[in-house]
């Protein structure tokens, strides 16, 4: 079905940025999940990964690095080469 082995004790790298949030009990309460097991269901993320689809839904949350990579990217680039109708 998959790669993934649920027995592999390794932390997904995902673990780092839920842990930045505040641990799984805040990131949970910041999704919007129930008090009773949303904490859990954010814990086995730390093995897991964080699934993309929570991602896309959270940009703010999980995408912010990415976020402020491209707003801060110099999308003003030079043209490469000769530009039609110049240099002849």
């Amino acid at each position: 079905m998959g790669d993934m082995d649920t027995n592999d004790p390794t932390p997904h790298p995902d673990w780092q940025m839920i842990e930045r949030l505040g641990g799984a009990s805040e990131v949970a309460r910041l999704l919007g999940y129930p008090e009773k097991g949303g904490a859990q269901r954010v814990h086995n993320w730390k093995f897991r990964g964080i699934p993309a689809d929570v991602k896309v839904k959270h940009p703010e949350l999980f995408l912010s690095d990415l976020i402020d990579r491209a707003k801060s990217s110099d999308d003003t680039q030079p043209p490469v080469g000769d530009v039609a109708g110049e240099g002849e």
